[in-house]
């Protein structure tokens, strides 16, 4: 067993120093992609800014959603637990920051034991078509090794792996058990540094610039879609060149994008950009709420998505139907929460509804997930539309200002308490930008059931919307729906979206050298209308999808 253990330390070791990768070729041992391409741009490596900009690009450690993911598409098995892997960090929101998300000692004695486990798993339960091969033929463990470290690595292996791990089939390690090998290399692969981490670093070009490898634009292509490795199409596809240009890029984008898979990643986009993820877990004061159940949560859930489904596979793909849409998605459950005529279903179908649903801004899980435990939140609803529908960041509040919500008043209603932020010169040169958005709001409760009365007093939802863009007036507006429309018509708007989603697929803070991405993005998206499906294929076929800064 001397062998298998120096192979494993090896590969924990190296995972656990950030993956030893030298920034250029691959990792410090030695490996790394193959193929690559040349430059879309000008000569001396400077890209047009039609062409977007390329930003700094780093290794990404799979989130436990892909590592779930990657680990049931490579093995043909349901997917591993996750819980027990630490929370990936949010930033901004999202959970792939590859600043943010490290290793940790925690991090390699989970792997191992999850490689540990799922490698016993996939030998028993589907052995003969993992392998491929009669394990009586000698050269069975080195084509098994080269099959499933092409797919688990997401590139072809070099020599000096493939040996690494083909070794691992020696007697003396298995004791002549052939699955036994197998199962040893299923669990290194496991728990090598270059599965656990997506690589889009590249390879030089002119003027300091980088070209990924048609492999790893294959990942990029796969990750951004689907959220987890890619299948043998896209494999074929960098092996036999047709990831070189933009128009092989865009053809396997659309097949990723429309296929059920493209779907769910679209609706995970969605759920950390309006901010829901926690809408299962959210805390609400049940004695407040006593109504909001399990079952309304996912419901919510399943509306959410429903929704977002529909609008961008089946309706016009626009921001402004997301925003406008005067129909939802519920099933017999949440119809009732939501005081609407049950539509005879238990899942979500849709429905057409008056002026208290429909949209963005009236889903439960943007209401539910934006407001307090045991009440509604101007403030937090009115920061959601300035930070993530406009990307307007707000300043913390100075230290010296108590930020908790005034106290419950059963004689006042949310509205007149939170007045206060207004009327406070402190707290009035932010509130004037988060307040009378919120309070428009006011219709919805904290877990986002409609009410025209608290505490017997009856809702004010009017609001207004201050500084929307540079120079434009003060606009006024009664109720979400009518918020939905300015919002569905400014500009800002638009750019916001692109903003979010090239945060979403690159996996980092957006910098200044994104610039000419967004706004290329953001004046496609206007000429098409607002089509969203059409900005997500835009996307790939910038030179700056495929380029990175030294």
């Amino acid at each position: 067993m001397k062998q298998r253990t120096i192979a494993t330390t090896a590969l924990a070791a190296a995972l656990a120093t950030g993956a030893c990768y030298d920034g250029v070729r691959g990792f410090a041992d030695g490996t790394g992609g193959s193929g690559g391409g040349e430059s879309n741009g000008d000569t001396d490596g400077v890209l047009a800014c039609e062409q977007g900009s390329p930003g700094p690009r780093a290794l990404r450690l799979l989130t436990r959603r892909e590592y779930a993911a990657t680990v049931a598409d490579l093995l043909g098995i349901e997917p591993p637990p996750i819980d027990s892997i630490p929370v990936e960090p949010l930033v901004d929101g999202y959970d792939n920051d590859a600043q943010s998300s490290v290793v940790t000692a925690r991090h390699i004695d989970e792997y191992m034991q999850l490689a540990t486990m799922v490698a016993t798993q996939a030998v028993e339960q589907a052995a003969p078509a993992l392998v491929g091969c009669m394990p009586a033929d000698p050269e069975c463990p080195r084509l098994f090794v080269e099959s499933l470290g092409y797919r688990a690595l997401r590139r072809p292996l070099t020599g000096e792996e493939v040996e690494l791990y083909t070794a691992l089939f020696d007697p003396q390690a298995t004791d002549g058990d052939f699955y036994e090998g197998v199962r040893l290399v299923v669990r290194s692969l496991l728990m090598a540094p270059q599965f656990l981490y997506r690589s889009e670093l590249g390879e030089p070009t002119e003027g300091g610039l980088f070209r990924l490898t048609p492999y790893e634009v294959a990942s990029a292509l796969s990750y951004g879609f689907w959220g987890t490795m890619p299948d043998n199409a896209l494999l074929d596809a960098a092996a036999a060149g047709e990831l070189d240009d933009p128009d092989g890029i865009e053809a396997h984008a659309r097949r990723l994008l429309d296929h059920p898979r493209g779907r769910a990643q679209t609706g995970e986009f969605f759920t950390q950009w309006l901010g829901t993820g926690a809408l299962l877990q959210v805390n609400k004061d049940a004695q407040v709420y006593p109504g909001f159940t399990a079952e309304i949560r996912e419901a919510m859930a399943a509306e959410q998505q429903a929704f977002i489904d529909h609008v961008l596979f089946d309706g016009t793909a626009t921001l402004e139907e997301l925003l406008v849409a005067d129909y939802a998605f519920v099933d017999d459950t949440l119809a009732d929460f939501y005081g609407l005529p049950r539509p005879g279903s238990d899942v979500p179908v849709r429905v057409e509804v008056g002026s208290d649903r429909g949209g963005l801004l009236m889903l439960g899980s943007v209401l539910a997930s934006h407001a307090h435990p045991n009440e509604s939140s101007p403030v937090k609803r009115g920061a959601f539309v300035r930070e993530r529908l406009l990307c307007q960041p707000l300043p913390p509040p100075p230290p010296s200002v108590d930020a908790t919500p005034p106290e419950i008043d059963p004689n006042a209603t949310t509205r007149e308490r939170f007045g206060q932020h207004s009327s406070d010169p402190v707290c009035a040169g932010c509130h004037v930008l988060i307040d009378p958005l919120g309070f428009g709001f006011e219709s919805y409760d904290g877990v986002g059931a409609f009410r025209s009365t608290e505490n017997g007093l009856p809702i004010d939802a009017s609001g207004e919307v201050v500084g929307i863009e540079a120079g434009a007036a003060t606009m006024a507006f009664d109720g979400p729906r009518e918020l939905a429309q300015i919002l569905a018509e400014a500009t800002v708007t638009g750019d916001c979206v692109v903003h979010h989603y090239v945060r979403f697929t690159t996996g980092r803070e957006v910098t200044a050298e994104d610039a000419c991405t967004i706004e290329t993005l953001a004046e496609q998206l206007a000429a098409n209308g607002g089509d969203l499906r059409e900005m997500f294929i835009d996307r790939v076929r910038l030179d700056a999808f495929v380029m990175r800064q030294e």
